[in-house]
C-alpha cells in the first residue's frame, strides 16, 4: 500500500515539473517574438479596432498598393475590399470585429476574427440576388492569412469563411432545423 502512494506521488510530482517545464518554455517562445513580428501582429489587430469603429481609410492605409484578397467570393484589390466593407457595414447595424488569435511567422500573421453585426440596414448584394434585411443578428468567422512587404504593408491576404453560414443568416437559404 505504501509503495503505491510513494509511486502515485512521484508520478504526480513529475507530471507537475513537465506542466511547469512546459509553461516556462512557453513564456519563453513568447518573449522572443521580435518587435517586427509584434508590429505586424498589431496591424491585425489594429485593422479589426478600426473596422469596428468605422475607420475603412485607415486599414486601407495598411494595404500595399497592389494588394490582393483572396476570398471564397474570390479575389479583390484595394478598392473591391473598400467596397466589400462598405456594403457589409452598410447592411450590418452595430457593427464589430473583434481579433481573436494572431499568430506571426516572419511575414506572415494568421488571425481569426468574429464580425457581428444586426441585418437590419441596406440590403446585401450576393450571388443570390439582392438580401433584403431581416432584422437578425449575423455572426461570421474569418480565418485570414496576411503577408507583409518589407514596408510593413499588407500586401496579400488569404480569406476563410463559411459562406453557407452567412449568407443562411442573411437570409439566402432557410435555416437547418433541429
Amino acid at each position: 500500500m505504501r509503495v503505491s502512494r510513494l509511486i502515485q506521488f512521484t508520478l504526480l510530482c513529475v507530471v507537475i515539473f513537465l506542466m511547469a517545464m512546459s509553461f516556462a518554455a512557453a513564456q519563453e517562445t513568447t518573449s522572443d517574438v521580435s518587435a517586427e513580428e509584434e508590429t505586424l501582429r498589431n496591424v491585425a489587430i489594429q485593422n479589426a479596432v478600426a473596422l469596428t469603429a468605422g475607420d475603412l481609410d485607415a486599414v486601407i492605409e495598411t494595404l500595399a498598393e497592389d494588394y490582393v484578397v483572396h476570398s471564397p467570393l474570390g479575389d479583390l484589390d484595394r478598392e473591391g475590399f473598400r467596397a466589400f466593407i462598405q456594403a457589409v457595414t452598410a447592411s450590418l447595424s452595430d457593427f464589430t470585429v473583434t481579433s481573436d488569435a494572431e499568430i506571426v511567422e516572419g511575414t506572415t500573421v494568421a488571425g481569426r476574427s468574429t464580425w457581428t453585426g444586426i441585418f437590419d440596414g441596406e440590403p446585401f448584394a450576393s450571388p443570390f440576388g439582392l438580401l433584403e434585411p431581416t432584422g437578425q443578428p449575423v455572426t461570421i468567422v474569418v480565418h485570414t492569412y496576411f503577408h507583409f512587404d518589407e514596408d510593413g504593408h499588407i500586401v496579400e491576404e488569404w480569406a476563410m469563411t463559411d459562406l453557407l453560414s452567412f449568407f443562411t443568416q442573411l437570409g439566402a437559404f432557410p435555416a437547418p432545423s433541429n
